[in-house]
């Protein structure tokens, strides 16, 4: 027993030493010095208990049914290197995982150390697998030089990764640079709504559904968009506004995560290893993303640079808002406006009196809206898809829709920009009634009441962007964007689900599906289609659009195929180094008298 309880912790300790490097390769400025005590407290500790329990119920089992090894390969600890290959397989899996979904939030070297290590773990499993193997199948057979392999391979688990892990890289020195106010040649609207992918686009429009879209698909151009990994919404928000990946705008989750024992700021934590479990051990503490994560100039800096106004309303990582020329509403304006805290969710915060009448909680939607989504003369279920359908998408993207429209009509900047995130919502809550041979577990009653949802609500967004398309004027585009798709949930997910997290989302974008994007407006050539795009691709083609240079250190492209063959004549492609140096010339904090009061309208 002394044996295998000394196999199970040597194995977990090396385990737990993994998981503690590729928690520094995705902390790029992270010091394992300075950060041991965190690191041994809430991460290393939690991770050697739950691993050696789990060698040794192996272990015991296998003592029990399994086959006897006469000679093992390491003599004294018989079941070393049966644990060895499970922790370096795991420790394998867990950096491939991680390499393929945060391979655009870390440095290049990073990636590429990352590679490696996840590549020599795999090498050590399969040594190790093989000497194994080799113990099972030819047992009088001498070991003198597999003990020696043995303990390298499980060795080289932990020295390999942390030789590989680079150093952190200097800091870019900003060059300061001085920019004359402009006119923008295009002033622009962007309306963002997440979940919408070409699949449900196509399948709306040969359904003859979705006249909203098929309207822009006619009119102006549209194609797919290629999305980012990690596939959530203020990384790949963030990358639409800066032109960046989040490896250099910062923005790399929902939140930041504190270690106990720790002051700093853990931008990511690896996946697989149950932060929700350590965060409810106490042993990590989460922290919001909020304006200030984001590192580098948004789209609404570099407009601002040149002197043009811009009016920004919900978007993620938008709160607190920014003191921007023009106006910026938070994405917690919907949570906030009745409450005393209200004006610390807009720019300028004097913007408040007027906009928080615009505000509509659950209980005002108009439960004829309501109907429109769903038969309530038949009860679905036990209620509970109300808080999904009206209390988290219906009244929270018509306070936005509302806001924003008299701020845009009282204000009228240039750049304006609106996000509707209902469809995402519902995307991830009813996916499973729309397909529901793909779950088997759903009734053919909830089916029949809460399977038209995503597609009725889609066509709901599609009167905003009506609305919207209907208003543009001469030198006006309108962008309508997805920043992704939304597909169901594999099986296999939602089987891997732990039971005491909760259940899996119906609609899932883990595996970045594509969005999508339509563009219509002076400027844009009717039926053309987008080819290769990108989210990362939104910020140039703003910016050239409207007539200011494009920062070479933006990672996109300027969509030359979408566009008026006789501007792209006129206005050649003007570049400049970065927008970061522009940017911090400019005032970051207008005087309020920027804005005019806001005039009294009747809601």
């Amino acid at each position: 027993m002394r044996r295998l309880v000394a196999s199970a912790a040597i194995a977990a300790a090396l385990l737990a030493s993994d998981v503690v490097l590729l928690t520094l390769y995705l902390a790029p400025e992270a010091r394992l010095r300075r950060e041991a005590i965190a690191l041994l407290l809430s991460l290393w500790s939690p991770v050697v208990t739950a691993a050696s329990m789990s060698f040794l119920a192996v272990g015991l089992l296998l003592t029990w049914v399994g086959p006897r090894v006469a000679r093992p390969p390491v003599p004294g600890l018989p079941f070393f290197t049966l644990f060895a290959f499970l922790q370096a397989t795991v420790a394998a899996v867990l950096y491939w995982l991680n390499l393929l979904g945060y391979r655009h939030s870390i440095p290049v070297p990073f990636v590429q150390a990352l590679g490696a290590s996840a590549f020599a773990l795999s090498l050590a499993a399969v040594v190790l697998l093989g000497a194994g193997i080799d113990a099972l199948l030819y047992p009088d057979r001498g070991r003198s030089l597999v003990a020696p392999i043995v303990v390298l391979a499980a060795a080289s688990c932990v020295v390999a990764p942390l030789a590989l892990r680079p150093g952190p890289s200097a800091p870019v020195r900003v060059v300061p640079v001085r920019v004359e106010t402009m006119t923008p040649l295009r002033r622009v609207v962007l309306l963002g709504a997440d979940g919408l992918s070409p699949a449900q686009v196509e399948a709306g429009l040969a359904a003859g559904g979705l006249p909203a879209f098929a309207g822009l698909a006619r009119r102006g151009a549209h194609g797919p968009l290629a999305t980012l990994t990690p596939t959530i919404g203020p990384p790949v928000w963030t990358s639409i506004f800066t032109g960046r990946l989040p490896r250099d705008h910062g923005v790399k989750s929902f939140a930041s995560y504190r270690l106990r024992g720790s002051t700093t700021a853990w931008e990511l934590l690896p996946r697989g290893i149950a932060v929700g479990v350590l965060e409810r051990a106490s042993l990590v503490t989460t922290l919001p993303v909020t304006a200030a994560s984001r590192r580098a100039p948004a789209l609404w800096d570099a407009l601002n640079a040149f002197g043009v106004r811009a009016g920004i309303v919900r978007f993620w990582g938008t709160h607190p808002p920014e003191r921007i020329q023009g106006f910026m509403v938070s994405n917690h304006f919907h949570r906030l406006s009745r409450d005393a805290r209200a004006g610390e969710s807009l720019y300028p915060p004097d913007l408040l009196e007027q906009v928080k009448d615009r505000a509509v909680a659950a209980g005002d939607v108009d439960p004829a809206l309501v109907a429109g989504f769903v038969d309530l003369s038949a009860e679905a279920g036990d209620g509970s898809w109300r808080r999904d359908l009206i209390d988290r998408a219906i009244a929270p993207d018509l306070t936005y829709q509302r806001a924003g429209a008299v701020l845009r009509a009282a204000y009228d900047p240039p750049f304006f920009a609106n996000y509707f995130y209902g469809l995402d919502v519902v995307g991830h809550a009813f996916t499973r009634y729309a397909e529901p041979e793909r779950f088997g577990d759903v009734r053919p009653e909830e089916a029949r009441l809460l399977g038209h949802v995503v597609e009725r609500y889609a066509e709901f967004l599609g009167r905003f962007i009506g609305e919207v398309e209907r208003s543009l004027q001469r030198g006006e585009v309108l962008f309508v964007v997805s920043g992704y798709g939304m597909v169901p949930t594999p099986w296999w997910r939602r089987a891997l689900s732990l039971p005491w997290s909760a259940p899996e989302p119906s609609g899932s974008h883990d595996d970045a599906p594509d969005g999508v994007v339509f563009a219509v407006g002076d400027g844009i050539r009717s039926g053309a289609q987008l080819e290769r795009g990108s989210v990362l691709d939104l910020a140039p083609t703003l910016l050239y659009l409207m007539g200011l240079p494009v920062a070479r250190d933006m990672e996109g492209r300027v969509w030359t195929e979408i566009l008026d063959e006789e501007f792209l004549r006129q206005h050649p492609v003007s570049f400049i180094p970065s927008y970061a140096g522009v940017a911090a010339t400019q005032s970051a904090a207008p005087a309020e008298t920027d804005l005019p009061p806001l005039p009294e309208e009747t809601p």
